[in-house]
């Protein structure tokens, strides 16, 4: 018996101009019979306003079988949008979410600072893609320029050192500003040293997700390559080593799905330069049985590890604990009955994603979900999936002191 897990990143809301495939009705019925209870979803500020994004959320989740909060992804750090925080935590969204890797936060430092002190004001977490526009923008300036433009360059294009030198700066922001910050999909030996660095300078929680646990850059020299994209890309075998490592002595504090898959004839359509295929992959329906199998029973992680990365952490870190991420009296019996013997072959069409593929197709896995229980309902059992749309509620989100 496990409590039911919380996926601190997700993209399963909409935005102005995308609609994801696997949408807060598609990604909650994986989420569910993989033992996700709980999902937290980016929302994007919307003409400005960080509340119209929570908005559209909330109207996309009315289709959610599954509970869910959000982060807000900033865009604009304007002054009327660092003045909604308050009222956007007050009522349950205490998360925001920055993309370092943007254009915007090279142009606007200084504003994007502000928002990381308003945010510590109002007790809200920053969950942070830590990527350097820079570096990248050089590096994909230059494989363009030699006419090396195919999926093969990708990892190329997004290097280590990208990674690295925008950890530092999170930390150094974090530390100045008294923020806390989610640090998403750290995938590198490197970046998980500035990390442990970083931890002691301010307060700074790590996340990686699937793809660095279990595939390697080996994966590009497919040619259906494209079908791995990421952001960061997948690293070396040392490197996979090291986020193992990291996660099983606490360096690493969760592992989050980052689920925004795409059909394969997307991934793959003719003439993409690498910059152009689009990032993410499906990973919520099989984020506990594979760490199960793949960590637990191979010695990598032990069953109280694997309860704490994927349940108390992200729901302590979330503001949710002990509502979420606990088995106790007052919490609010999201529970996962595991088998820890039942064998799977991963096939994307017995899963529930919408997508056609699934990037571990053809994986034997060893424990898989027999029954889970969301707020005291049985949702799924035994390969049957039980929860209808609009079952789904907000968890609001607490402040952090």
């Amino acid at each position: 018996m496990l409590p039911g897990c919380v996926d601190l990143h997700t993209h399963l809301a909409s935005t102005p101009t995308f609609t994801p495939l696997d949408d807060f009705e598609h990604g909650t019925r994986a989420a569910l019979a993989g033992g996700v209870t709980t999902v937290v979803s980016m929302v994007y500020q919307e003409d400005g306003s960080l509340r119209r994004g929570v908005e559209r959320g909330m109207r996309d989740a009315e289709r959610s079988l599954g509970d869910f909060a959000f982060h807000v992804v900033v865009t604009d750090p304007s002054e009327a949008a660092r003045a909604e925080i308050p009222g956007l935590v007050r009522d349950g969204h205490a998360g925001l979410k920055v993309f370092m890797v943007s254009p915007r936060f090279v142009e606007r430092r200084d504003d994007y600072r502000r928002l990381l002190r308003a945010a510590a004001d109002a007790g809200a977490v920053v969950a942070i893609h830590a990527e350097d526009h820079e570096i990248v923008a050089a590096r994909t300036a230059e494989l363009h320029a030699s006419g090396r433009t195919g999926v093969e360059h990708f990892p190329e294009s997004r290097p280590v050192e990208a990674e690295v030198k925008a950890v530092v700066e999170a930390v150094e922001l974090a530390a100045t500003t008294t923020a806390m910050v989610y640090l998403v999909h750290l995938s590198s030996r490197a970046a998980l040293d500035a990390l442990r660095i970083g931890k002691r300078l301010a307060r700074a929680f790590g996340e990686t997700r699937p793809l660095y646990l279990y595939l390697t850059r080996a994966q590009f020299d497919r040619s259906d390559a494209a079908l791995w994209v990421g952001q960061p890309p997948l690293r070396e075998a040392d490197d996979v080593a090291a986020v193992w490592t990291a996660l099983a002595d606490g360096t690493l504090d969760t592992v989050g799905t980052d689920h925004i898959p795409h059909t394969r004839a997307a991934k793959l359509a003719p003439g993409l330069t690498f910059d152009r295929i689009p990032p993410g992959v499906s990973n919520l329906e099989t984020l506990l049985p594979m760490l199960y199998s793949e960590g637990v029973r191979k010695g990598r992680l032990t069953n109280a590890r694997l309860a704490e990365v994927l349940s108390s952490a992200p729901a302590r870190i979330a503001g949710m604990y002990p509502r979420k991420g606990a088995i106790a009296v007052g919490s609010d019996a999201d529970l996962v009955v595991f088998d820890p013997e039942a064998r799977r072959t991963i096939r994307a069409t017995e899963l529930h994603s919408a997508c056609d593929y699934d990037p571990y197709e053809g994986w034997e896995v060893t424990g898989w979900p027999e029954v889970v229980i969301a707020r005291g309902e049985i949702v799924y059992e035994r390969g049957k999936l039980n929860a209808k749309p609009g079952r789904g509620q907000l968890v609001p989100r607490a402040a952090l002191s």
